[in-house]
């Protein structure tokens, strides 16, 4: 009986991360006074949807994504508080070593292994010149490149304008595309 429910339970969860998971991220990367928080606070707000979920069930929510909205907005005000006491900050970009270790599980035979690892370090060095960027242009790539927004929804997202987006966009890429260049 307790693993039928724990199924349940595990099922709904799934269910109501994939239908949320966008506009929890996009609610978080337009709050977020840093790009690199926000898969911190998406983990640390859905972590404890599932314990409420666990606790008091299904019928306690209304609409899921309103409550995971009020939960983003307490833990941001609750993250930040905390990390601005905190002086020195050492972030780990536990990102990079999952994508690292997916990399490896995912090789295919008939991929020219050199040609992988070209591409591995190109995105390597994308990222590197991304963090050199201000946040305003991380989260802009991030929307644009990964969750594949365009610019009007971007710009309605951030609160800019769309040719202030496209302009952002367009001179880091050009920078980029400059800086890779030198690099070879």
């Amino acid at each position: 009986m307790a693993g039928q429910i724990i199924k349940e339970v595990n099922l709904y969860f799934d269910e109501v991360y994939s239908e949320t998971n966008r506009g929890v991220t996009l609610y978080l990367i337009s709050k977020c006074k840093n790009f690199a928080d926000v898969n911190d606070i998406l983990q640390e707000v859905y972590l404890e949807f599932y314990q409420v979920l666990v606790k008091k069930g299904r019928a306690y929510f209304k609409k899921e994504e309103s409550f995971l909205i009020s939960l983003c907005r307490k833990k941001i005000a609750k993250y930040y508080s905390f990390w601005d006491r905190i002086p020195h900050k050492v972030y780990i970009d536990e990102k990079e070593i999952y994508e690292q270790e997916e990399l490896l599980t995912t090789i295919d035979p008939q991929e020219n292994i050199e040609e992988m690892f070209y591409r591995e370090e190109m995105v390597a060095k994308v990222q590197e010149l991304l963090k050199m960027k201000s946040d305003e242009v991380q989260k802009i790539f991030y929307l644009y490149y990964t969750m594949e927004l365009r610019i009007p929804e971007i710009a309605k997202l951030l609160q800019m304008k769309p040719q202030t987006v496209k302009s952002k966009l367009y001179r880091t890429r050009n920078d980029l595309y400059k800086k890779l260049d030198w690099e070879k």
